[in-house]
């Protein structure tokens, strides 16, 4: 399996509009709730659970971000990396398995998280932005990094 991009079913009439931020067609249970707001320039990432059985659903509120997922499964797709644009309203599905980060591109990006594990501090991780056994492409040489962030060593 790899990130998918999903289409929310919108529907508009003259009120306004409603969009499913979790489409039928999704047959996954999210349990937990995020909202993170950065501004232009802001790097998260890489992060992923230690045990691999982290399903997420982001969700761009606002603004647009290069949202980086990497294949941390073993097989022949471990390392693989996706990249995606993503803008106000797009939907990214992120499998069990995944390192995820994003790059923050306008002066205000909001992204909802739906997952499908509580956060647990014991099984968070990451590595650093710049890890050479991936070397992603990010387009940016000093990304706003949080202290976290700053101190995430190498993919092991």
């Amino acid at each position: 399996m790899k990130p998918q991009k999903i289409k929310g079913t919108k529907y508009k009439d003259n009120r306004g509009f409603l969009i499913e931020v979790v489409p039928k067609k999704i047959k996954k249970k999210f349990i937990y709730s995020i909202i993170t707001e950065s501004k232009k320039n802001v790097l998260r990432g890489m992060h992923f659970n230690k045990k691999k059985n982290e399903e997420k659903l982001v969700y761009i509120l606002d603004g647009k971000v290069l949202d980086i997922t990497i294949n941390l499964n073993k097989g022949k797709s471990f390392g693989k990396i996706f990249y995606n644009r993503l803008k106000k309203h797009d939907i990214l599905l992120i499998p069990r398995g995944f390192a995820h980060g994003y790059l923050c591109l306008e002066s205000k990006n909001t992204i909802l998280y739906l997952l499908n594990k509580k956060y647990a501090p014991k099984n968070n991780s990451g590595f650093f932005w710049k890890n050479k056994k991936f070397n992603i492409k990010w387009g940016i040489k000093k990304p706003i990094l949080s202290t976290k962030d700053k101190k995430l060593g190498d993919y092991i």
